[in-house]
């Protein structure tokens, strides 16, 4: 609910703004007439008539003139005329430039206009209120910008230059009501004066006005098309129907009920809809077919839809009217200035010839030649005279910028690459009044128009400057003292160097990778605290078009990663430009030139495995009671039935790639008894775990175990484990020991579900326990049968050879093949910035929710926490103007609230929509998890992660946003396409549903993208290479690569030697020759060993770990661990800065105060918080303290082993007690009491709880967590 205050001068239909502002009227209106002034105010009325009306108003002005009072009048030239002499002449009206001021402050007079400088204005107002001046004679302006009261008031003329209209038009009586306001001053006057002096014809009007007081009418209809559009841009109307309830809103709805007639509806019209409902659909019915026409929104008028477009969203950004819009160029409005005076023509003739760089189209005589001449005259800086021109002038400069910063907007979205940058260009000249081909130093304010003059004079261009030395730049403009100023202003003008590296991901689009490095000295004064904006597109020379744009936050401290796709077309271009230009300044732009002569397109994709139309198999086929009991559907789905013979009855490898949902699990299960199932999260090992442990272990009887990172248990467990689910990282950490581990050599199948992960971070992991598996094998002479589960591939038989698969065990059906057909909707949305792009997307995803699923499940995913919690809030809002605003809850509302329940979750649950992210208690997410699951709660709003961790299908999905906060390069970066994919096979329901529906809501630049990859299957690539060096490194210290020649070996096993032939030019191989290939390889090997000898990880001639460290006490090890790259990932959100320092304050150990946006100073924080059990900042910061902890312990007892390896005692025992404060979650110097868990310890005589009591349970040391 928000509160709205209306403030007003006395209104006669007072009421109606009231029904406007749905005031109460018994309670919240007050109306107080002018009887209650606490000055009470004379008015005069004076009427003239004359032919020379300047002369005889001014005569009649000075007969009015007795006390201090406030002359406001029209013309500038008007200000000059007689008055009471001031003896004074203060020091800062001598300063003053301005000539007039200083001429009548002398006689009593001030004058104050727009066309006076800043700092004059204010002096002129601060003279008047101090009482040095006896008369302010000012244009009428500022009645509404100072509180400036006098004891009389005179109005001179009631005539003033409307710029827009281009002519005189009357006062108005808003604004006459406002300038007697200013007569009769509180603490001095017992009444006050106001006089108005006009022509006598117009004295009967503002009699009729001031004492009549006619009602206010609303001026909405005029600019109804405009508002609408702004709405159907901000997605708050989105059809006619809710249009029609936008306008109710309005106080134009008011007026017309109020007085029909003034709005042409005839009485009967009235009479047979009284509340305007068919009136109200006309206008927005005939509103949409202006809009539609001008291409603004798309129209449906049959189902009533608006539709918003690029033009109409440009348009309402930079308040550019609908008839601007409909013509064909908006600078050319014919509406605009349009008269050309006969005494304003010298002039023009004058700033034509002096001011104007370029010719101006119709000459001085036409509207449009006129714009053209004021607005270079603007950028020259030229002087104007005429009162009309300076006011014309002021108009054009404000119009202008806008004006071509919405036609740049609009040049970019139809991807004219020329265009663009010619109006980028023009942007930045307007807004800093300087031409483009004047020297870009004259953008700094501290040089002289001297030193410029000869810079431009001398030809030494910003290149030059930079070459040259400051004491001969000072030579060279004969003034030495000024060379260190010029190479410092030189140095801070923006310039960025870009190297960009292509991968082709299939033969139509290539990924692009653009490193963005500042090339400047950052100064925050000229540059700012928050970062440099830029605009960045590749275009095609030969095309003039251009495929990707978007807009750079260019940061002072770090290079930008920025990575993106375009489409490539065949026969190849020689080559695409990469165009950075600077959005503030003049002069800064780069390109880069993307080259495509050595580039090799990878092999066509064979065809999919077609789904063979099959008698649906019984679960009695399995022949196995046991088995049989485990599921309770009686048939297998069609993908189930086809590859049933050759999981179920054979040991060939297998790789299945199908979508999500397809049953992929069940497929494993076919397969399974001595086995290790990896999945790549730890969440999809919990998600297994509970499952397999009823079904497997209670029902059939196998040992079931857990191996993550949370849960190890002992060796004899492991050993008679019949089945072993485990997460990449930790079964990769046991089979690097295999020689001494027999149960690894035991087993017998391998099944890694989601192994299209391959080219994402994790995927080298999975490489390389897929490479070493083959590698015991062979060893060992016992094959190892490996099941491959992924979504649908386009590159599968690359990954099945690898596998070792052939036609046999390959299956890969299309992304289409679903037992559950799925419907996509993919909406772009636009907007620069990722904040205001997500709240644009909330009432699109209430409209998908009405639309697709008003009474089925929906999940809704985001990108962060407090998205849930937003997006949660919105939709909330959007219900409450629903007859039934809990239509989303199916069961008793108090049946749902707990008392230890967050919050938010309380509120938002109460409407039938929940929350689930890794920031709640566990308690809640499970409490959550089953309202959901059983129907109770029907809209689930997730992070990412829920795709994988839990299986909760529902009807309708919907992506709201395909970013999320990367706290490493601190910015925006896209999901992977697989997890989009994952969040999509959510939809629809095998068991209940006909059809899944999922709407994916995207940034604008990025639809074209998503259209293609997520109707096709998506190339699998490696990603061993970026961390190839820590693979050798552990393969060596395992001992099975001794040698340079093992290392070549070792590669050749591996899924990325396999796509480095197939797909060469994505990892930066110009030729698939065997001599090429063995080069490119001998040298990656040379390069990673070198790089590991280089970190004394290895030493060529005998090989081993070492590692370098020195004697080190506790405090100083903190400080080494937490610099760890293991923590260069741990987010570092937005505003966490300041809780870093607030953190801070609480802690014994100082850290940076400049690096509190840094991860490894949280990850610092976080460790002393742990150890100090300080109360943290919000419950992000317990998630945040988990992951550091997870990774601390492993860090420490690698340091611990190269400690004691060196023989370096007192470093040794220091990691020890680093370890111990770690798992006991205390300081060294703390009471050994505290040792003991859930009990309470004294200090100096000092009351502390224990972590548990100060996390009330949510404890993360090691003895509160659970263990098997």
């Amino acid at each position: 609910m928000i509160r709205i205050l209306g403030l007003s001068a006395t209104l006669p239909n007072y009421l109606d703004v009231a029904a406007f502002l749905h005031v109460n009227p018994y309670i919240g209106l007050f109306f107080f007439d002018s009887r209650f002034r606490p000055v009470p105010l004379g008015q005069t009325f004076v009427g003239i008539k004359t032919t020379n009306k300047v002369i005889v108003h001014g005569d009649t002005c000075v007969q009015y003139m007795c006390n201090i009072l406030l002359t406001f009048i029209i013309y500038l030239q008007e200000s000059i005329g007689p008055g009471w002499k001031q003896p004074i002449r203060p020091k800062k009206i001598q300063r003053s430039r301005n000539k007039q001021m200083k001429e009548m402050f002398p006689e009593g007079f001030g004058i104050h206009h727009a066309g006076m400088l800043r700092s004059d204005r204010s002096l002129m107002e601060s003279m008047f209120s101090k009482g040095h001046l006896k008369v302010l004679v000012c244009t009428a302006t500022l009645a509404w910008g100072v509180n400036l009261p006098a004891h009389a008031v005179i109005i001179k003329g009631t005539q003033i230059y409307d710029a827009k209209r281009g002519t005189l038009v009357d006062l108005g009586i808003l604004d006459v009501m406002q300038i007697f306001g200013r007569a009769g001053r509180p603490q001095f006057d017992k009444y006050g004066e106001g006089t108005i002096i006009t022509t006598h014809d117009k004295l009967s009007h503002y009699l009729t006005l001031l004492t009549q007081q006619n009602p206010i009418e609303s001026q909405f209809l005029d600019s109804l098309a405009d508002n609408l559009n702004a709405e159907v841009a901000l997605g708050s109307v989105t059809n006619v129907e809710e249009a029609v309830k936008w306008l109710s809103y309005t106080y134009l709805y008011v007026r017309m009920r109020a007085n029909p007639l003034a709005y042409g509806i005839n009485h009967k019209a009235y009479q047979m809809d009284p509340s305007l409902e068919l009136y109200r659909k006309e206008l927005v019915v005939e509103s949409g077919r202006k809009l539609d026409k001008a291409r603004m929104i798309r129209f449906e008028e049959r189902t009533g839809y608006f539709a918003s477009t690029d033009l109409g969203r440009t348009a309402s950004h930079f308040y550019i009217r609908y008839n601007t819009i409909e013509v064909d160029s908006l600078l050319y409005k014919a509406d605009i200035l349009s008269i050309v005076r006969d005494e304003e023509l010298e002039e023009l003739d004058q700033m034509l010839c002096n001011y104007c760089e370029l010719p101006a189209a119709g000459g001085v005589e036409n509207s449009y030649g006129k714009i053209n001449i004021l607005l270079q005259t603007y950028i020259s800086r030229g002087e104007v005279d005429s009162f009309s021109l300076i006011s014309d002038l002021s108009y054009v400069a404000q119009n202008a910028a806008r004006i071509i910063r919405a036609l740049f907007e609009i040049a970019l979205r139809k991807r004219w690459p020329a265009m663009t940058y010619r109006l980028l260009t023009l942007c930045k000249v307007i807004d800093k009044r300087l031409w483009g081909f004047a020297h870009p130093l004259r953008q700094f304010p501290n040089l002289s128009h001297v030193v410029l003059n000869r810079l431009e004079e001398k030809k030494l261009t910003v290149d030059k400057l930079k070459e040259m030395r400051k004491d001969e730049i000072g030579h060279m403009l004969h003034h030495v003292n000024v060379g260190l100023t010029v190479k410092q202003c030189v140095h801070q003008i923006p310039s960025i160097t870009m190297e960009a590296s292509i991968q082709p991901i299939t033969r139509t689009v290539l990924r692009v990778r653009l490193i963005v490095t500042p090339d400047f000295r950052w100064n925050d004064q000229v540059h700012g605290s928050v970062g440099e904006p830029w605009w960045l597109w590749v275009e095609d020379p030969i095309n003039d078009h251009i495929y990707h744009s978007e807009y750079l936050l260019l940061q002072k401290k770090q290079p930008q990663h920025i990575v993106f796709t375009i489409p490539i077309f065949e026969p190849l271009p020689s080559q695409y430009y990469i165009k950075a230009v600077s959005d503030r300044w003049l002069g800064a732009e780069a390109v880069c030139i993307i080259n495509f002569q050595n580039l090799i397109l990878p092999e066509r994709h064979p065809p999919h495995t077609e789904l063979l139309d099959l008698q649906p198999l019984p679960v009695t086929a399995l022949g196995n009671r046991e088995y049989e009991c485990l599921y309770k559907f009686t048939h297998f789905n069609p993908i189930q039935t086809q590859i049933f013979h050759t999981l179920y009855h054979t040991d060939t490898n297998v790789l299945l790639g199908a979508p999500t949902g397809s049953g992929k699990t069940i497929a494993a299960e076919m397969a399974m008894f001595r086995v290790v199932y990896i999945a790549p999260l730890k969440a999809l090992v919990r998600e297994r775990i509970e499952d397999w442990k009823i079904r497997i272990e209670e029902k059939l009887g196998k040992k079931v175990v857990e191996l993550t990172g949370d849960v190890t248990p002992d060796m004899r467990a492991i050993a008679q484990a019949d089945l072993i689910v485990t997460t990449p990282e930790k079964w990769d950490g046991v089979s690097r020991s295999w020689q001494n581990r027999s149960y690894v050599q035991k087993v017998a199948i391998l099944i890694i579900d989601e192994i299209h992960l391959l080219g994402e971070d994790r995927g080298p992991v999975l490489e390389v326990l897929v490479s070493r598996t083959n590698f015991i094998s062979s060893h060992t002479s016992k094959s190892v049968r490996v099941v491959g589960l992924s979504t649908a591939l386009a590159n599968a038989r690359d990954l099945a050879d690898w596998l070792g698969i052939g036609q046999v065990g390959l299956f890969n059906f299309r992304p289409s093949v679903r037992p559950v057909p799925l419907e996509v909707h993919i909406h772009g949305f636009p907007g620069q910035h990722y904040c205001p792009r997500m709240a644009s997307m909330n009432k699109p995803t209430f409209q998908a929710i009405r639309s697709h699923s008003p009474a089925k499940p929906v999940l809704i995913f985001v990108s962060s926490r407090r998205q849930t919690r937003l997006t949660a809030l919105d939709l909330i809002a959007y219900l409450a103007t629903e007859d039934n605003p809990k239509q989303w809850l199916h069961q008793d509302e108090r049946e749902v609230h707990q008392h230890h329940m967050d919050s938010n979750l309380k509120l938002t649950l109460a409407f039938g929509i929940g929350m689930h992210h890794a920031g709640l208690h566990e308690r809640d997410r499970k409490t959550v998890e089953e309202l959901f699951v059983n129907c109770k709660i029907q809209v689930l709003i997730a992070t990412s992660t829920l795709a994988w961790g839990v299986n909760f299908p529902a009807h309708l999905v919907v992506v709201k946003g395909t970013e999320y906060y990367d706290g490493k390069s601190r910015r925006y970066v896209d999901y992977p396409i697989t997890d989009v994919l994952q969040m999509m096979g959510r939809a629809g329901r095998p068991q209940f549903d006909d059809q899944g529906k999922a709407v994916i809501l995207v940034h604008d630049i990025k639809k074209d993208f998503y259209k293609k990859f997520l109707y096709e299957p998506f190339p699998v690539e490696s990603s061993l290479l970026d961390v190839l060096s820590d693979h050798l490194n552990a393969e060596i210290a395992a001992g099975t690569i001794a040698s340079k020649q093992d290392a070549m070996d070792y590669i050749t096993w591996t899924y990325f030697f396999r796509r480095l032939v197939m797909n060469p030019s994505y990892y930066s191989l110009e030729d698939i020759s065997h001599e090429s290939i063995n080069k490119y390889l001998s040298n990656l090997v040379e390069r990673s060993l070198r790089d590991l000898e280089c970190s004394y990880c290895i030493e060529i001639k005998e090989v081993r770990l070492t590692a370098a460290c020195f004697r080190l006490p506790v405090s100083l090890l903190i400080f080494v661990s937490q610099e760890a790259e293991e923590y260069a990932e741990l987010p570092v959100r937005h505003n966490e800065d300041q809780l870093n320092s607030q953190l801070a304050q609480q802690l014994p150990l100082q850290v940076n105060p400049h690096s509190y946006d840094s991860a490894h100073t949280k990850t610092h924080l976080l460790l002393q918080a742990h150890f100090s059990h300080a109360q943290l900042p919000c419950s992000d910061y317990n998630t945040d303290t988990k992951t550091v902890l997870d990774n601390t312990i492993r860090i420490c007892q690698a340091m611990l082993d190269v400690a004691a390896n060196e023989g370096w005692l007192v470093t040794a025992i220091s990691i020890c007690n680093l370890v111990q404060m770690i798992i006991q979650g205390r300081w060294l110097h703390d009471s050994s009491l505290q040792t003991l868990p859930h009990e309470m310890g004294k200090q100096e005589g000092e009351e502390r709880s224990d972590c548990c009591l100060q996390r009330k349970g949510k404890c993360l040391c090691l003895y509160c967590r659970p263990r098997v």
